[in-house]
């Protein structure tokens, strides 16, 4: 065994050991009447820990009060950098913060590709989504094109050096990343977890590289509670951004109890 394979199995180790309990973070997407929210949030009951939901628009502005009853932290799922103005359906951190949301999800796949959400745009959203109180919950991800021909690392590691170039070292401490593979969003596929923890560890090290600190990294791509304990025993897994199983209590509320035996 050389030096370096020793050291990085030392420092998995330590990571390992240290690191903080595992965050669970839900995406709604256009999914959830408040009627629906409603009844998700009695049959999850009280939660502990770093839970995270962003419901669409109007169940999240009918249902922060009970969220916030739950234990349940909150946002939304999109946010214009500018606090009015001719930008119709968007949303802004003043009407953000009257329902005293504490995150904010931003960039993304599918507000990237379907909405043409730019690395340029997503820079001053989470700029102006830190600079105003908020923790910003920055997605990153590449298609599977770009895994296979191996563009994978040069696009995680440009977007995360782009959308989050106008932050100082402190304001960093506000941001959360969550790697999301386009491929596994949504198709019932996750990344294997040599996958996951290949890529997990090259934007850790990236992170120190850039920004001289590292940040919470989710993962993100068809986590369900069938491989949520592999996948947030990965040693630079430090939680999850959770899409279609966020959407069953039961599914969401046995992930979350998968997270503190970890």
């Amino acid at each position: 065994m050389n030096r370096m394979n020793l050291d990085q199995i030392i420092h998995e180790a330590v990571v390992k050991h240290m690191r903080r309990p595992l965050i669970v973070a839900g995406n709604w997407k256009m999914n959830m009447t408040v009627r629906e929210g409603r009844e998700f949030l009695e049959k999850l009951g009280s939660v502990e820990g770093s839970v995270l939901l962003f419901p669409p628009y109007t169940t999240l502005a009918a249902l922060a009060p009970e969220m916030r009853r739950k234990g349940v932290l909150y946002g939304p799922q999109n946010f214009h950098y500018e606090d009015g103005g001719a930008y119709t359906g968007e949303i802004s951190i003043p009407m953000i913060r009257e329902l005293e949301c504490s995150c904010l999800l931003a960039g993304h796949s599918e507000r990237r590709t379907y909405y043409n959400e730019t690395d340029e745009a997503l820079s001053r959203k989470t700029a102006r989504g830190v600079r105003s109180g908020f923790q910003v919950m920055l997605c990153i991800g590449e298609s599977l094109e770009e895994r296979k021909n191996g563009r994978w690392q040069k696009k995680l590691i440009e977007q995360m050096a782009l959308d989050l170039k106008d932050l100082s070292f402190r304001e960093l401490g506000s941001v959360l990343i969550a790697y999301e593979p386009v491929w596994a969003i949504g198709t019932g596929v996750s990344a294997s977890l040599e996958e996951i923890g290949e890529t997990h560890r090259l934007l850790k090290l990236a992170m120190r590289e850039l920004f001289g600190r590292e940040l919470p990294l989710l993962y993100g791509g068809s986590v369900n509670e069938k491989n949520a304990f592999d996948i947030g025993s990965c040693p630079y897994v430090d939680g999850f951004l959770i899409g279609g199983a966020s959407l069953k209590p039961e599914k969401f509320r046995e992930i979350i109890e998968i997270s503190k035996r970890v």
